[in-house]
């Protein structure tokens, strides 16, 4: 009977805690939803054609390019 009692007790404690991950997940993934990030525009490089994003570019009398290195270059 005692381990009837304690199987019962175990099986509760493990579903109280998947319940607890699954409302965590749920949560997470509405989290996601909610923030969509917009695509980042993207800039060729005027020394050698890679393109960059607008974020990462060097950008040198109104042209945009990949490193410092070709900025110089120009």
């Amino acid at each position: 009977m005692k381990y009837a009692v304690l199987f019962m007790v175990v099986i509760g404690v493990l579903l109280f805690v998947k319940r607890g991950q699954q409302q965590r997940a749920r949560q997470k993934s509405s989290q996601m939803r909610a923030r969509p990030m917009a695509p980042e525009p993207m800039h060729a490089c005027e020394r050698c054609g890679v393109h960059v994003p607008a974020s990462r570019c060097v950008w040198k009398d109104g042209s945009a390019y990949c490193c410092d290195d070709h900025a110089r270059l120009g």
